[in-house]
């Protein structure tokens, strides 16, 4: 015996609207974990890449600081070779300045100069073209002058001048 005149529907477990909302609930779900998943990894990558970039700084800074020795080296280099030229032009226009207060009458078999005098060994006709030309110029540079001839066979005389401490040098020190 019946009641109803239409046959039972099987009931769903499950209606429409919570199935709806099941699906959105489970897809945002899904959604906030992947953005995590995502977040986690660029975390990682950054990390990576913020150690490599310490790394390459700490390198940077290493080479920078042997840059930096090798061109105060190479400033110390070029200072000292400035001063050694400048020395080398100086002795070369001392030297030239020597040889330009030897008179053609003297003839100089040695020099010898240095930083605390000069010596000198030649030949002259006489003593007095020897006074006259070559110790007047030598006294005005040096504070002391020493002369010793030796009589020649031939007549002229050979000369061992010793000449020390120059005037500039000695203006210098009384000040």
């Amino acid at each position: 015996m019946a009641y109803s005149f239409i046959h039972p529907k099987p009931k769903k477990r499950i209606d429409s609207e919570s199935r709806i909302l099941a699906v959105f609930l489970v897809t945002t779900v899904v959604l906030i974990l992947v953005f995590t998943l995502f977040l986690l990894f660029r975390q990682l990558t950054m990390e990576k890449e913020n150690n490599v970039m310490k790394h390459r700084t700490q390198t940077l800074h290493a080479e920078s600081s042997k840059y930096r020795k090798e061109i105060a080296r190479i400033e110390r280099l070029e200072r000292k070779y400035e001063t050694i030229h400048t020395n080398n032009t100086l002795l070369k226009e001392s030297i030239q300045n020597l040889f330009d207060l030897i008179p053609d009458q003297i003839t100089l078999t040695k020099a010898i100069l240095d930083r605390d005098g000069l010596v000198l060994y030649g030949v002259t006709p006489s003593k007095d073209v020897y006074n006259y030309l070559l110790l007047a110029p030598l006294k005005s540079v040096f504070q002391r002058n020493v002369t010793t001839f030796y009589p020649l066979k031939n007549g002229w005389w050979r000369f061992v001048s010793v000449n020390e401490g120059s005037i500039e040098a000695g203006s210098e020190v009384e000040e």
